[in-house]
């Protein structure tokens, strides 16, 4: 049996505990995400409604069809966009913290920021080839992670156009798999509530899946300790 005080912490029950908070915020961060997404829903299906009662049969046509596109269009298109960029800025945060503690909790030399490439790049070569994590690299998750991180680059840099993006390719085969999200007739790509959902999803199944790894890597000695066996 083992000899360790309950209240004593081992490295790796130390490490356990750091995975598990992280993934606990990364939770509650998307959650928050997912409230604020509804709100921005609800207010837009609402003063579509609005926009067709007897509240407003006083303003002129041009008004009425002005309003009408910038509450539909413009206003929902920017605070859609929005929820991407803050998903992927997410991601990029929570890549950088889960790699740094890899290495502080494994007492690494090296950290992913050494290896070449963007941000996910380095997370590959960092995880596969240091930790051998078991993630699978060519699945579906990894490629979708990889478009969605792309679509967030030509909001950013090309005002959400694909044409002459460098990574157009990624970006169309993510939306060939994911058909919430479009690519209209002028090149640009188009956000729908459903499509931030999808992302919401995306994110959450990829840091469900990395934590996973994390806490098999370092087990809860309690899970050891009422099976009567050994921790690490």
């Amino acid at each position: 049996m083992n000899t360790l005080k309950m209240n004593e912490w081992t490295e790796g029950e130390k490490a356990n505990n750091n995975f598990f908070g992280n993934a606990v915020g990364i939770d509650m961060q998307l959650d928050e995400l997912k409230i604020y997404l509804k709100e921005v829903h609800n207010f837009i299906e609402i003063t579509h409604i609005n926009l067709q009662s007897d509240r407003i049969q006083g303003l002129d046509s041009e008004t009425l069809e002005n309003l009408s596109y910038h509450f539909e269009h413009t206003q929902g298109e920017i605070l859609r966009k929005s929820i991407i960029i803050s998903i992927v800025i997410l991601l990029e945060a929570e890549i950088d913290t889960y790699c740094e503690d890899f290495r502080k909790h494994k007492k690494l030399s090296i950290g992913y920021n050494n290896f070449k490439g963007d941000l996910l790049d380095k997370f590959k070569t960092f995880t596969s080839k240091l930790l051998q994590s078991d993630f699978d690299f060519q699945g579906i998750l990894w490629q979708d992670i990889g478009g969605l991180y792309e679509i967030r680059n030509s909001l950013v840099h090309n005002c959400g156009l694909v044409s002459d993006f460098g990574k157009r390719k990624t970006i169309e085969n993510f939306i060939c798999r994911n058909k919430s999200f479009e690519i209209d007739d002028n090149e640009r790509i188009i956000i729908s509530h459903q499509a931030c959902l999808d992302s919401i999803k995306i994110v959450e199944t990829f840091f469900n899946e990395i934590t996973d790894f994390a806490l098999r890597v370092f087990p809860d000695r309690h899970h050891y300790i009422d099976n009567g066996t050994e921790p690490f």
